[in-house]
């Protein structure tokens, strides 16, 4: 069924803003610029505050009490929160992945592992955490869990903006070594629960400044399932 002008022209300004949101053109805690969005696109408003609503569905906006629209706020307790859950997801992901999961399918996260490797190497921060978002949204897609699969859709998309914060306007790039991807991927090939779950802690808590205590993954609860 083809999808109406008004329709398309809204799923446009909707990814636009997405984009400008993302890349950090537009940053944690700024009002959106809706007029100057107008502008650009040559647009009316109501396509532009249609996107904002769908953004603020997506979690990536919130509307202050004057009603303003305004991109979350990235601090420390909202990185410890995204992280908490992301990890106990991507485990989950990746144990499930490893149960219903082919050699082939794991030799196509190696591809995506080089990517973004090339990109950190190139300096190209952008394509690096699109690829690594990528890796981590193949990883689920194995799993063959759909509700996961939205699940961890939602989360990926908040944790690429807390990247392009916490890399980009930082100007830092080591929080997260994409080359541990390549932990994931032997142990994903090995079979080893264990090891899988250990290599995506190991890959996920620095960046999220998450205390590896033990009580938030509960280990022995992830074991059982990938027997």
């Amino acid at each position: 069924m083809r999808q109406s002008r008004s329709a398309v022209l809204g799923e446009q300004v909707y990814e636009h803003i997405k984009e400008m949101i993302l890349r950090g053109d537009i940053s944690s805690g700024e009002k959106i610029p809706e007029q100057k969005i107008v502008e650009q696109l040559g647009v009316s408003r109501t396509p532009v505050r249609e996107a904002v609503r769908r953004l603020a569905g997506d979690g990536l906006i919130v509307f202050t009490p004057n009603k303003s629209a305004e991109v979350i706020t990235v601090d420390a307790k909202f990185k410890r929160d995204l992280g908490t859950v992301r990890i106990t997801t991507d485990c989950l992901s990746a144990v499930l992945a490893m149960q219903n999961g082919s050699n082939a399918d794991f030799e196509a996260l190696r591809v995506l592992s080089g990517q973004c490797i090339e990109a950190q190497l190139a300096g190209d921060i952008h394509s690096r955490i699109r690829f690594d978002s990528a890796f981590h949204m193949k990883l689920v897609e194995i799993s063959g869990n759909t509700l996961l699969v939205e699940i961890q859709k939602n989360l990926y998309v908040k944790s690429q903006f807390a990247q392009t914060h916490t890399l980009v306007k930082k100007k830092e790039t080591d929080l997260c070594d994409v080359r541990q991807h390549e932990e994931i991927i032997d142990a994903l090939f090995a079979r080893d629960a264990g090891r899988v779950l250990a290599a995506i802690k190991k890959h996920l808590v620095t960046f999220y400044e998450i205390e590896d205590t033990g009580v938030l993954l509960p280990d022995d609860l992830f074991r059982e399932v990938a027997r």
